[in-house]
């Protein structure tokens, strides 16, 4: 009679660990399905100043555009005001993320960046494609909407 309760028990406990699994696929089924790209609401360009923080981003959406700069590159400074103002339309479908190389220059030997500006797209933190130096507002704007509706992704 004691072996029977314990059998009982274990299972119960058992059939409760996989409902809990079933629960948790569901919902996450249920988030994928809506595509949704960002988990945190992004304002514009987020300008990190650390790896850390850079990680910190990427976990929070699953498509990052990373545009690398320099202090005194003349088409960074050129590129950037591009890169903010698609920034602004875009970032409840994306993170964007700028990082000065002078600073953080881990981050663009990750990448391989040798030359700069260097926009990186990483997908669900892969690199998935990269545009190497300055591209003009209306094919960036082209450029970012069409992965981003390709990747299917909807505003959160």
């Amino acid at each position: 009679m004691i072996n029977s309760r314990y059998e009982d028990a274990r299972s119960n406990s058992d059939i409760s660990e996989i409902l809990d699994r079933i629960a948790y696929e569901y919902s996450r089924g249920a988030n994928l399905q809506r595509n949704i790209c960002c988990s945190i609401p992004l304002n514009g360009v987020v300008y990190v100043k650390s790896y850390k923080e850079f990680m910190a981003v990427l976990e929070s959406c699953r498509v990052a555009f990373v545009l690398i700069t320099t202090n005194y590159c003349p088409y960074c400074r050129l590129f950037k005001p591009i890169f903010y103002s698609i920034a602004e339309q875009y970032s409840s479908r994306a993170a964007f993320i700028e990082v000065n190389a002078d600073y953080i220059p881990e981050i663009a030997m990750m990448f391989n960046v040798y030359s700069t500006p260097t926009t990186i797209v990483l997908i669900d933190g892969k690199v998935a494609d990269g545009i190497l130096g300055y591209v003009p507002a209306r094919y960036f704007r082209e450029y970012v909407d069409g992965l981003l509706s390709n990747i299917k992704c909807v505003q959160s």
